[in-house]
């Protein structure tokens, strides 16, 4: 098996190799306003992302990242540059509102393609910045706003004006991405929501699983023991920002129902946002829910979804759904909202039990479901083989490679002109919030055991 291991590695390398003489070096820079130290999928997304092309010599990869710093950074062949950001509140992301700061940058690195993950005030910025290059424009649909950020929100004032808003959402993504050279979507359903809303280049490209870490293999007994839960238990675990979004409190709601019952469910919280104080005091209360806090290192992540049986994943507007698939991957059954990108990876899989109405009695019946002996180990093994039979993140990087050579052997949808104005990317002294560097954290992914910490409401402060 190892001998097979190593002539596989050997083979990939002489492949990458090979392309990486044969192609011209391409130029790519990535812009996200939903890019943060503390964030999910995406985050997860660009950090894959920056580890496989550091280590390519046919791209010269740029990220910009919205910061709290004026620097720069390397890590192997990628460059990473931090831009003064104003936070948004307490929530831990920032946004690029400085259109002269980014154009400076943009400018200086010269990109071929720039992807753009944000739909606000980013794609706008960067068309004025890349004004005069010649630059194609790639945008990758993370979000499902439209819906997600507009129609839902608004629809709780009044139906009526939340369709309203769904439709100005629309508006916005056709002026913004509409008029990108192509849009990157991660599922199927979101290939037919965006042509049917007048996109022309859409391209299903789904999100990858490091399937060596997120494994059953990294199964724990001793940290399961440390929660009181025995072999035979079935634990629960919502490992995602605890927020009105991701539907935290259906979950809650659902662990009410439990408790009026007499039943006492074993359930592990980990991630930050606004649902903090809630989810602290629920630990502190009841001797089998804990709350582990922001859960930074990837190691200790797969370590998580391994030792626990269901994973709880309840937003309506995933558009991928990156922290279920690792979950799938590491042999854990799903509770899953039967909406948009879930709905479709739910029933392909047969990994879980899909529920249209996301409030407390849906789950606690599936809840139910799953507490039936031997019903969440086979949901789990089912996962677990339809996760390592179709992701990988080198898949998808070599995929979303192809798009950007086509874009840039096309001509551009949107400006172009001859020459790019030179300038010089400031330097700075980096400080906190990302940490020393963002090259520092890729380094720090490694097999680590960090002690799982059980959070209270006396806790002085939670891991962000």
């Amino acid at each position: 098996m190892t001998s097979n291991r190593l002539h596989h590695a050997r083979s990939i390398a002489v492949s990458d190799a090979i392309s990486a003489a044969q192609a011209p070096r391409l130029r790519v820079c990535d812009v996200n306003d939903f890019l943060s130290a503390t964030g999910g999928g995406v985050r997860r997304y660009h950090l894959e992302k920056l580890a496989f092309f550091s280590k390519r010599d046919d791209v010269d990869y740029h990220l910009i990242v919205p910061s709290d710093r004026d620097a720069t950074e390397k890590h192997g062949n990628a460059t990473i540059h931090h831009v003064p950001a104003p936070q948004l509140g307490t929530s831990g992301y920032r946004m690029l509102t400085n259109p002269t700061r980014l154009r400076r940058t943009l400018r200086a690195i010269r990109p071929d393609v720039v992807e753009v993950g944000s739909p606000y005030l980013t794609p706008d910025q960067v068309r004025f910045a890349l004004d005069g290059l010649d630059c194609r424009v790639v945008g990758f649909w993370h979000a499902h706003y439209p819906v997600a950020y507009m129609r839902q929100p608004v629809s709780k004032i009044s139906p009526a004006l939340g369709k309203l808003a769904e439709k100005l959402g629309w508006w916005w993504a056709r002026r913004t991405y509409g008029r990108f050279d192509a849009t990157l979507v991660a599922a199927d359903c979101l290939v037919d929501a965006l042509k049917g809303a007048g996109f022309d280049d859409v391209v299903r490209t789904p999100l990858g699983v490091d399937l060596e870490l997120f494994t059953p293999r990294k199964r724990d007994t001793a940290l399961r023991a440390s929660w009181g839960a025995g072999d035979d238990d079935i634990v629960l675990a919502f490992p995602h920002r605890l927020c009105r979004e991701k539907h935290l409190g259906a979950l809650l709601e659902a662990i009410d129902r439990l408790h009026a019952q007499g039943r006492e469910p074993f359930v592990v919280f980990a991630g930050a946002g606004p649902g903090r104080d809630e989810v602290e005091a629920l630990a502190a209360a009841h001797a089998r829910i804990h709350y582990l806090g922001y859960i930074e290192q990837r190691a200790e992540m797969a370590r998580l979804l391994a030792s626990v049986d269901v994973v709880a994943s309840l937003s309506k507007t995933e558009t991928f759904g990156l922290s279920t698939v690792e979950a799938m991957a590491s042999g854990a059954a799903i509770i899953g909202a039967d909406h948009l990108a879930l709905s479709g990876l739910l029933h392909e899989s047969r990994a879980g039990i899909a529920i249209s109405e996301i409030d407390g009695e849906s789950v606690a019946s599936a809840w139910d479901e799953l507490l039936a002996p031997g019903r969440a180990a086979l949901l789990g093994a089912r996962g677990h083989a339809f996760a390592m039979a179709n992701y990988s993140w080198r898949t998808t990087f070599e995929r979303i490679l192809g798009v950007y050579r086509r874009v840039t052997a096309t001509e551009p949808r949107g400006f172009r002109a001859p020459e790019a104005t030179s300038g010089r990317v400031p330097r700075a002294t980096p400080r906190t919030t990302w940490g020393p560097s963002i090259g520092a954290l890729l380094d720090g992914e490694g097999e680590k055991h960090v002690a799982f910490p059980r959070r209270t409401a006396s806790s002085s402060q939670v891991a962000r």
